[in-house]
């Protein structure tokens, strides 16, 4: 792995219920680990809703391996880079190798 490609901050956050002042659940991203990330365009889309034209992206995130992300899944974790929330759908341990994760991400609308 090239390590002068990770020139990106991206912070990877973790879903967690918490309960509010009145006894509401909620879902909230509290930060579970920071690091540098090759972060590169995977694909960009355009679609129509409301009579607006929208754009949604997906990016790609290259980090490397360590233990603290052996656990790292789609359903429990997002990112937040350059100001906006990545819904994460794919993680790859690159040939399980243990060197490299490449997490796919779509842009999350506001």
């Amino acid at each position: 792995m090239d390590i002068s490609k990770l020139r990106s901050r991206i912070t990877i956050q973790q879903a967690v219920v918490q309960k509010d002042a009145i006894s509401n659940h909620m879902t909230v991203g509290v930060d579970f680990w920071s690091c540098t990330a090759y972060a590169n365009l995977a694909s960009g889309k355009e679609y129509g809703a409301a009579g607006q034209t929208l754009g949604s992206d997906t990016l790609v995130f290259e980090v490397r391996w360590c233990e603290r992300l052996r656990d790292l899944d789609s359903t429990k974790y997002r990112i937040l880079f350059g100001g906006n929330i990545y819904n994460i759908t794919c993680v790859d341990d690159v040939q399980f190798r243990h060197e490299k994760l490449k997490l796919t991400a779509q842009q999350e609308r506001r």
